[in-house]
C-alpha cells in the first residue's frame, strides 16, 4: 500500500519541528524558502496533512504505528495525493451504487415536498381602453369653435388612468371584502390583506395599447383536489371581478363629470338666454328711436335729399339774383323766393343737426350723428349676432351633454376573459427535480470527500 509521498514526508517533518509554520504565514514563507519550495506549495500539501489527520492547528498529531488509525491516514493520502480526471471517473463508476441510492432519496423527498408544498396558479384577462377622445371637458365644448382650442389637447392616457384605478387601494379594498381574503390569506386585519393582494396581482400595459390584469391564488400547505380546484376558479374569479370593478367607476366618474359638464353648461346656456334677449331688446330700441332699418341705405338716402335740397338753393339763388337786377326788393316775387330760399336752408339745416322735432318723427339719421350712430349699431347689432352663435352652440352642447350624463355603456372592451388555469405556475416541478439531482451529486462526492 502506497504512503505519504517524499515531498508530504518533508512537509511532515518541517511540521515537527517548525510547529509555527501551521499559523503564521510569514514563519511558513521563511521555511519554504530554506527549504527549496513555494510557500504556497507548503501551504498545500499541510492541508492535505491536515485532512490525513496527521497535523492539526497545534502541530503534529501523533499515532501508533501500525494501528487503524494510521493504516486509515495512509489510505486517504493513496486516494487523493495526485488524482486525475480518470481517477474521478473511477471513482464516480465505483460509487454509482451511492450516487444512484442518493438520487433516488432526493427525487422522493423533492417529490414529497412538492406534493405538500402550496400550489399557485395564476390568471389573467385581457382589456381594451376606450378608443375615442373622452375628454368631455370644456376643451371638447370649444373645438368646434372657429378659434379651436387654444393649443390645447384634452386627450390623456386612459391606459395609465385606468391602472392608476385598478391599483387604487379603494380598488384592492373592495376585492378583499368581495372574496374574504382575510381568511384565504391568513391575515390579521383588511390592511394586511390589502398589501398581500398588491403583491398578487399584476397590472401590465401592453405595447399594443391593451391592459392585461393578472392574479395569483395559491392554495394552502397539504392541499387536496378540491383546494385546488378553489383556487383556480378564485384566481380567474379575481380577475374578472378586477374588469368589473374597473368598468363600474370608470363609468361612475365618467358620469360624475358628465353630470357637472351637464350643470355648467346648462347654467351657461340659461345666462345665454337672458344675454340674447337683452341684446336683442337693446338693438330694437335703438332702432325705434333713431329709425335705423339699414343705415348706409337710409344715410344714403338722406345724401340724395340733401344734394336736391342744395340743389334747389342754388337754383333758387340764382332767380333771386336775376329778379333783384329789374324788381324791386319789396315785389312779392323777390319776398316770395327769399323765404323759399330760407325754408330750403332751414330744411338743410335740420338734416344736419337737427331741430326741436322729436327724434321719433324723422325719417333720416342726422349727418352729424351718422358716425357715432353707425358705431352705436355695428356694436348692438354684432352683440346680437355673437349671442346668437353662442346659443346655437350651447343648445347643441346641452344636449350632448344630457345624453352624455344618461349614458350607461360599458367604458372599456373584454378582450380575453380570465378562465380557471389548468397548471400551476409554482413549484415548478422540473426545477426541483434538477435542484434534487444536483444535490445528490453533491452529497455523493462529499461523502466521498470525508470518508
Amino acid at each position: 500500500m502506497q504512503r505519504l509521498t517524499d515531498n508530504e514526508k518533508k512537509i511532515l517533518e518541517l511540521v515537527k519541528k517548525h510547529p509555527a509554520i501551521l499559523s503564521d504565514r510569514a514563519e511558513r514563507e521563511k521555511v519554504a524558502v530554506a527549504n527549496g519550495m513555494t510557500e504556497k506549495t507548503m501551504r498545500n500539501r499541510i492541508a492535505d496533512l491536515k485532512r490525513y489527520g496527521l497535523v492539526d492547528d497545534h502541530g503534529f498529531v501523533r499515532v501508533k504505528k501500525g494501528s487503524s488509525y494510521e493504516k486509515h491516514v495512509m489510505n486517504v493520502s493513496e486516494e487523493v495525493t495526485g488524482l486525475t480526471v480518470n481517477d474521478y471517473v473511477v471513482l464516480f463508476l465505483q460509487r454509482k451504487k451511492t450516487i444512484i441510492r442518493n438520487l433516488i432519496i432526493f427525487c422522493l423527498l423533492t417529490l414529497v415536498i412538492t406534493l405538500l408544498m402550496p400550489r399557485t396558479y395564476q390568471a389573467s384577462t385581457v382589456i381594451m381602453p376606450p378608443t375615442t377622445r373622452q375628454s368631455e371637458g370644456m376643451l371638447s365644448l370649444i373645438s368646434n369653435l372657429p378659434i379651436g382650442a387654444f393649443g390645447l389637447s384634452g386627450e390623456g392616457s386612459e391606459s395609465l388612468t385606468l391602472v392608476a384605478i385598478l391599483k387604487s387601494r379603494t380598488m384592492l379594498e373592495g376585492v378583499v371584502k368581495e372574496f374574504n381574503l382575510v381568511d384565504l390569506y391568513g391575515t390579521e386585519n383588511v390592511e394586511e390583506a390589502v398589501e398581500y393582494l398588491a403583491g398578487k396581482a399584476y397590472f401590465e400595459i401592453e405595447e399594443e395599447g391593451t391592459i392585461r390584469v393578472t392574479t395569483d391564488v395559491s392554495t394552502p400547505w397539504f392541499s387536496s383536489e378540491e383546494d385546488r380546484d378553489k383556487s383556480k376558479l378564485l384566481a380567474a374569479h379575481i380577475a374578472n371581478y378586477f374588469v368589473a370593478e374597473l368598468d363600474r367607476t370608470n363609468k361612475e366618474q365618467k358620469t360624475e363629470k358628465a353630470r357637472f359638464q351637464r350643470m355648467f353648461v346648462e347654467e351657461r346656456y340659461l345666462q345665454n338666454i337672458t344675454d340674447l334677449r337683452d341684446s336683442e331688446e337693446s338693438l330694437q330700441k335703438f332702432q325705434e328711436k333713431y329709425k335705423m332699418i339699414a343705415l348706409p341705405e337710409q344715410t344714403t338716402a338722406a345724401i340724395e335729399v340733401a344734394a336736391a335740397t342744395k340743389s334747389h338753393i342754388l337754383a333758387a339763388e340764382v332767380r333771386l339774383g336775376v329778379l333783384k337786377n329789374y324788381l324791386n326788393p319789396n315785389h312779392p316775387d323777390v319776398i316770395s323766393l327769399e323765404k323759399e330760399i330760407e325754408l330750403f336752408h332751414q330744411k338743410l339745416s335740420e338734416m344736419e343737426f337737427g331741430s326741436e322735432k322729436k327724434s321719433s318723427d324723422r325719417l333720416f339719421p342726422l349727418f352729424s350723428e351718422v358716425p357715432d350712430l353707425g358705431i352705436q349699431l355695428a356694436r348692438l347689432m354684432r352683440e346680437v349676432e355673437i349671442q346668437n352663435t353662442l346659443f346655437t352652440f350651447l343648445t347643441q352642447q346641452y344636449e350632448e351633454a344630457k345624453i352624455q350624463e344618461a349614458k350607461d355603456t360599458p367604458t372599456v372592451q373584454i378582450l380575453d376573459t380570465a378562465v380557471a388555469p389548468e397548471q400551476p405556475i409554482k413549484p415548478r416541478v422540473f426545477f426541483l427535480l434538477a435542484t434534487a439531482i444536483i444535490a445528490s451529486f453533491l452529497s455523493t462526492f462529499f461523502v466521498h470527500g470525508i470518508s
